[in-house]
């Protein structure tokens, strides 16, 4: 797949990690790769990337360290979820190289960048790239973002994964984080948007038979992702408790590699046309609800999953893990 170039915008993460060694091994040319604080702060996040690019050996990777926090609004660290550091469970190297002096906004303003972008974390440094330069949305073609909630998530029922403070509404943790850039996204001339929601993302499950499956593998990327994603931190052991066959079964949701698995194996995926817009209102408004234009039904503009094959996404999963040393 040395064709599908990209840049990759993340917040690592645990999650995003998975998603970036899914993309190595399927042979995904990842050209550039920018920062954003999210699931912890946006220096331990970038640590975590240059440690993930050691670890498999490809330092070649330029890293760009981006916005610190949302435009508008302040962070939101999931340390229950993602450990301290982000990346719970992973013995990681030191690395041998640093980020780039340029920050991430600059770098993507001066769109030398593929014009496929894929983003699994807040969209602020997309939405600085915007801001920054007139011509940046025009100039990416597509992006594949992990982002929002649509429909009703299938564990509880709610539109998101957190509860925005002072509402009683839900909304999904990246759009939350930074509702106004999300909006900014959504509302730019960006060709085509894919957006890869939670509640699609919350029906794939890690569990003892997926975690078998990566260490039989025996790479020492398989056998990461294992230790990775069967850390599973306090709030999604309460989280997912009615999925678990026993209380040690390590289930929690991959989230940011399906948006990954869609990029490189679109056919697996079922999608719909949806007119999309971000709530960025203040209370009791929900910040970050994902809604659905109703009135312009008919002229969405958004591709949406709606489903995926989920026994072959496993299997592409085991397999990309396996073209990994």
């Amino acid at each position: 797949m040395k064709d599908l170039k990209i840049h990759y915008d993340c917040d690592p993460g645990q999650d995003d990690a998975i998603a970036l060694l899914f993309a190595l091994g399927a042979g995904v040319d990842v050209k550039s790769i920018s920062i954003v604080g999210g699931n912890v702060d946006v220096n331990k996040c970038t640590r975590n990337a240059l440690q993930i690019l050691e670890f498999v050996g490809r330092s070649d990777i330029p890293i760009y360290k981006g916005a610190p926090q949302p435009l508008k609004r302040l962070s939101q660290p999931l340390p229950l979820v993602f450990g301290e550091c982000g990346m719970a469970g992973a013995n990681l190297p030191e690395p041998t190289i640093a980020e780039q002096s340029l920050t991430a906004e600059a770098f993507l303003s001066t769109i030398d960048i593929p014009k496929t972008i894929v983003a699994t974390g807040p969209l602020t440094n997309i939405a600085l790239a915007i801001q920054r330069n007139d011509v940046f949305a025009k100039h990416v073609k597509n992006i594949f973002i992990m982002g929002g909630c649509p429909y009703p998530e299938n564990i509880h029922g709610h539109m998101g994964n957190i509860q925005v403070k002072g509402s009683e509404g839900w909304a999904e943790y990246n759009f939350a984080v930074d509702p106004e850039a999300a909006n900014i996204v959504f509302s730019s001339d960006i060709k085509n948007i894919f957006l890869i929601p939670l509640n699609v993302t919350r029906t794939i499950l890690y569990g003892y038979a997926v975690d078998k499956a990566l260490r039989d593998c025996g790479t020492k990327a398989a056998i990461l992702a294992a230790d990775i994603l069967s850390t599973v931190g306090e709030e999604d052991h309460i989280d997912y408790a009615s999925e678990k066959t026993d209380q040690s079964d390590p289930v929690r949701a991959m989230h940011d590699v399906i948006a990954m698995a869609y990029l490189t194996n679109p056919e697996i995926f079922e999608t719909e046309r949806l007119p999309i817009r971000v709530e960025i209102g203040e209370p009791p408004l929900a910040a970050g609800q994902t809604l659905i234009d109703n009135k312009n039904f008919d002229n969405g503009s958004v591709t949406v999953i709606k489903d995926l094959n989920r026994e072959k996404f496993l299997e592409l999963l085991v397999i990309y893990m396996r073209q990994l040393l």
